[in-house]
């Protein structure tokens, strides 16, 4: 049975939404999208510049705890 793109899209957004979640951040515009050439597509779409800056701690405190 082939899994449905549009579904995996769904589910791959609502994960990263939860991950965000854990941190204190929202994307409002994140959602699973229709396939692109048969691959699920995410959107992440737009955010405030507190948003990203908050996404990019985060990012960054991962890098430097796995390069310590």
């Amino acid at each position: 049975m082939r899994t449905d793109p549009y579904r995996l899209a769904i589910v791959a957004a609502e994960r990263l939404r939860n991950a965000l979640t854990a941190h204190g951040i929202t994307i409002p515009s994140l959602r699973g999208s229709h396939p692109v050439r048969e691959t699920p597509f995410v959107e992440l779409g737009g955010c405030t510049a507190e948003v990203a800056e908050a996404l990019a701690a985060v990012l960054e405190k991962i890098q430097r705890e796995t390069t310590a």
